[in-house]
């Protein structure tokens, strides 16, 4: 039934013309549709426009790993989210937006900015966190920067009123969607167990790196200890402040200013700066 939800409700937001360019930003808690909801819109988009996804689900991402925010460009040839390649991700450091809100916020600016130069629409799909006031902090803040054309807020019962509520000026297309009542629950096993099968994804071929710390700057939230650093995860930035990649360490020398990190096939010269995360990789 929530598959058949997510289309049909596709399909009456293309016939109401709820998108017709810009930004639609698509909120609500988590086990409520909305992922599956925002590629069937985009889907369906694509007839008629150039439309971009920006995954915002950063403890359960579909488009690059988890930690990310990262973007795509849909195809109509693309049937699920396995198929999804992303063009671009923005590191912020965690798998949960709290505590981290400002690295969230600017991940997400970022990879509009970035999917902007490629298409005409552009859906983000967000993370669960919507009741408290850390959310609705969170959400009135994004939309004062990104001024979205429409909010798709999509709620079991009056989860987002708060939220909702507080949107100033009004957004010129607010649409509450009612969420299927049949979508299970996920336990938190279940989401860590996702992360690790997207992690082991997307270090399947990854190699060994040898980095000279002189040459790469290194910005961290914490003082580094170097005994403790096994396993982080952290961001390959380069010179224009682009995430190119994620990695995690393997060593960290202080006494010969080197690091090893695993991460995938890349160009070592194209790293300018290491930003070291909160979290340790989780692996099968």
């Amino acid at each position: 039934m929530s598959r058949n939800w997510a289309e049909n409700t596709a399909q009456k937001l293309v016939e109401q013309d709820a998108v017709r360019q810009g930004l639609c930003l698509v909120l609500g808690a988590s086990d409520t549709g909305k992922t599956t909801l925002t590629f069937d819109f985009a889907k369906r988009l694509t007839r008629n426009h150039r439309v971009a996804i920006v995954d915002a689900d950063i403890g359960q991402s579909h488009i690059g790993p988890p930690t990310t925010v990262g973007w795509t460009v849909i195809d109509k040839t693309q049937c699920n989210f396995e198929e999804l390649q992303p063009h671009g991700i923005s590191f912020v450091g965690h798998v949960t937006p709290v505590g981290h809100l400002l690295q969230l916020t600017a991940a997400i600016v970022r990879c509009v900015e970035q999917a902007t130069t490629k298409s005409d629409v552009i859906i983000i799909d967000t993370p669960g966190l919507v009741v408290g006031s850390i959310a609705t902090a969170l959400w009135w803040t994004i939309h004062k920067i990104l001024r979205p054309e429409t909010i798709l807020a999509v709620q079991k019962e009056d989860e987002l009123n708060d939220i909702i509520g507080g949107l100033a000026p009004p957004t010129p297309q607010l649409k509450v969607l009612k969420s299927p009542p049949d979508i299970p629950t996920k336990s938190p096993q279940q989401r860590l167990a996702y992360r690790q099968k997207q992690f082991a994804r997307y270090f399947r071929d990854s190699c060994s790196v040898t980095l000279d710390l002189t040459k790469i700057a290194v910005q961290t939230s914490q003082p580094i200890n170097p005994d403790r650093l096994n396993g982080k995860l952290l961001a390959l930035r380069d010179e224009k402040a682009a995430d190119i990649a994620i990695a995690f360490v393997e060593s960290w020398n202080p006494d010969t200013k080197t690091a090893i990190i695993k991460a995938p096939t890349l160009d070592i010269a194209e790293i300018c700066c290491l930003v070291l995360g909160d979290v340790m990789v989780e692996m099968p």
